[in-house]
């Protein structure tokens, strides 16, 4: 700003100095260095030089005060839109929105949405003050495995903690992730009890539709869940009896393609099929695409209908009880297959390759198996299907 020395004003025998500065008109009684009242104009203009030199000096001063202010302002700005605060309420869709995420998929991504959801409705409750998640502190997240371990199995407070802890550490920069300090749980011990064959032909007497043919799958391929649900047509050849999976369980790390003879049962059911989809049971592909606890339930369900308990109930130290330990689930087809292979007197080595084993700790105890041997220990399988 330019500055100038303004106007020498007198009025009653006074002298004044009048500045406008940003807009704002100052008049000022002038004094003498010695504090007297100038009694010459020539008084009075030396004087005014001495006025306005400070009206100068307090001008700059708050100029720069003005701009250090606004510098911090940006800097505030600036770190907000690098780190913004992101609210309880919001941070699923913020989460989803952050280049900063992992890649993941519509099953990987239900969980964690659901696992977002748990703990954002638990938080509201118990600390409703607790508005944004950098303002989730160590207690809080200590009350919340809390909370967790007397209420679920330890696989699930530790899936739910483990995501947690890269929910907070994709929104919240430059602070310590108050998860990190939570211990994870011992694995639960899963008991691997296999299905007698009249506990199947119970099971499939009461499932019908889909779920059925999903059962079927699971019974004579002993394809874990996900790869059952996911089947394709195009990994179907019924002419040759054949049904050729790459497990995913283990894609990424061999990419092995299992090929899995196809027992008359399974073969029956499968002609009677229409080829609406791409999937052979297009319900299970999209329930387990979308929200795969349902089919757990659906699964639990039936078990339990059946009169198979499906879950063991454990004490904690609180004396409350939670479902802790899983006695039986759709795994247990997997099981019972390997069982009844070993009960017909087939070797470990047959067994591991009809089950499509390929971690490379158990690859050093099995030999190649040919198809035909495969083939064989299938059909040996007793047919269970009911009409």
């Amino acid at each position: 700003m330019k500055h100038r020395n303004g106007c020498l004003v007198e009025r009653n025998g006074r002298f004044y100095c009048r500045v406008k500065i940003d807009g704002n008109v100052i008049v000022r009684a002038l004094h003498n260095p010695d504090g007297t009242t100038p009694k010459t104009r020539q008084e009075a203009r030396r004087a005014q030089a001495i006025e306005t030199r400070e009206f100068a000096l307090l001008d700059r001063k708050q100029a720069l005060e003005a701009a250090i202010r606004k510098l911090a302002d940006v800097d505030a700005q600036l770190q907000e839109i690098q780190s913004p605060k992101v609210k309880l309420s919001e941070v699923w869709q913020a989460y989803k929105r952050s280049g900063e995420r992992p890649n993941s998929g519509p099953y990987t991504l239900a969980n964690y949405e659901r696992h977002t959801r748990d703990f954002v409705t638990w938080a509201h409750k118990q600390y409703p003050k607790t508005v944004y998640l950098c303002d989730v502190s160590k207690a809080i997240v200590s009350d919340y495995s809390r909370h967790l371990a007397d209420t679920f199995s330890n696989t699930t407070h530790n899936k739910n903690i483990s995501f947690l802890r890269l929910l907070y550490k994709t929104l919240v920069e430059g602070e310590k992730n108050p998860f990190d300090r939570i211990r994870m749980k011992p694995k639960d011990s899963v008991s691997h009890e296999a299905l007698t064959q009249e506990q199947l032909q119970k099971i499939l007497s009461i499932a019908e539709g889909e779920l059925n043919t999903f059962l079927l799958v699971g019974i004579y391929t002993s394809l874990r869940r996900k790869d059952a649900c996911l089947l394709k047509w195009d990994s179907i050849d019924l002419d040759r009896g054949v049904i050729t999976v790459t497990p995913s369980k283990t894609a990424s790390r061999s990419g092995k393609i299992v090929s899995i003879p196809i027992h008359p049962a399974l073969k029956t059911r499968l002609a009677t099929l229409f080829h609406k989809s791409e999937y052979v049971m297009p319900r299970m592909a999209f329930w387990y695409e979308h929200n795969p606890a349902h089919i757990s339930r659906r699964i639990r369900d039936l078990f339990e209908a059946a009169g198979i308990k499906t879950r063991l109930e454990v004490d904690n130290p609180k004396g409350a009880k939670r479902n802790n330990k899983s006695l039986y689930s759709f795994h247990s087809l997997r099981f019972t297959m390997g069982q009844q292979l070993i009960d017909n007197g087939y070797t470990l080595d047959a067994i591991a390759q009809v089950l499509g084993h390929t971690n490379t700790t158990m690859s050093k105890h099995y030999s190649t198996v040919s198809d035909a041997v495969k083939e064989k220990a299938i059909l040996s399988l007793p047919s269970i299907a009911t009409a």
